[in-house]
């Protein structure tokens, strides 16, 4: 049986401050306790929780936008969102990459990689996706300068109060 060191999330976020791309990704299982876990991880670090569907659901703009929404303007969104915070958790995103023509996974992780540029003003804080778990994340490869993973399965992760 493997047995993996779990990772505490919140250490992890400090340890960011140093790289110059501050993004990470934590996937799961549909409903298997990812918001849960991405609202407490917003509280407890003190960053903002963002639910993208419910943004765009209560967003008559956004809701008429969706058909021609890129990433560009997802990282538009994203920088208006990130504006006062340190950390921003974004949840529930999958309903919008799957509208993109082009692999809407590839885009997203092409904004995490080179584009989430912490020497930029507009990209200070942290950015944290919460996705379902499909076969491009678990392969992706998405590293610190350290050569530290940025992609987390729920599982492997610490509980927010310290314990396993």
């Amino acid at each position: 049986m493997v047995q993996y060191n779990l990772v505490n999330l919140k250490e992890f976020i400090k340890a960011l401050s140093g790289e110059r791309h501050r993004t990470f990704i934590v996937h799961s299982d549909p409903v298997s306790g990812k918001s849960k876990y991405a609202r407490q991880l917003a509280k407890y670090v003190g960053g903002k929780y963002l639910d993208l569907l419910e943004r765009f659901g209560k967003d008559e703009r956004l809701k008429s936008q969706i058909d021609i929404f890129g990433v560009k303007d997802l990282e538009y969104l994203l920088v208006e969102e990130a504006k006062g915070t340190n950390l921003l958790i974004v949840d529930n995103a999958e309903f919008l990459l799957n509208t993109w023509d082009e692999d809407g996974y590839d885009l997203l992780f092409g904004l995490l990689r080179r584009h989430w540029d912490s020497f930029k003003p507009s990209y200070q804080a942290t950015l944290g996706l919460f996705l379902t778990t499909n076969r491009k994340i678990r392969e992706l490869e998405l590293n610190t300068s350290k050569g530290e993973t940025r992609v987390f399965h729920l599982k492997r992760l610490e509980s927010l109060e310290g314990g396993p």
